[in-house]
């Protein structure tokens, strides 16, 4: 089985090492750029990455988007004011539907 890693600051990332991840905090998220290689080539097949962790590693991931596996998830990061996640899921309607859609939540 594949395994799965978590890169981000100590804080977002320590809950999941008893879930079995590999953990991988990193003070700053350009530290992550430096653990990058050892990730494609470790046997993961999921990497979840902080929001600050994938500002920081962008055109690496982008490298990789399109295979298989490793496939990366980007997670807020403790702290963070978010974004990145929401931007990703309004690119890909785009991509899908050839136009955008307002995001909203529903009212019930």
């Amino acid at each position: 089985m594949a395994r799965v890693a978590i890169i981000g600051d100590s804080t977002s990332v320590a809950g999941f090492r008893p879930l079995g991840f590999a953990v991988f905090p990193v003070r700053e998220p350009e530290a992550a750029r430096a653990l990058w290689d050892g990730l494609l080539t470790g046997g993961y097949g999921t990497v979840f990455v902080t929001e600050p962790v994938y500002a920081a590693l962008e055109d690496l991931i982008a490298e990789v988007v399109d295979r298989p596996l490793p496939a990366v998830t980007v997670i807020p990061g403790a702290g963070s004011a978010g974004g990145v996640g929401e931007a990703k899921l309004e690119r890909a309607i785009v991509r899908a539907l050839g136009t955008s859609m307002p995001i909203t939540e529903e009212e019930g």
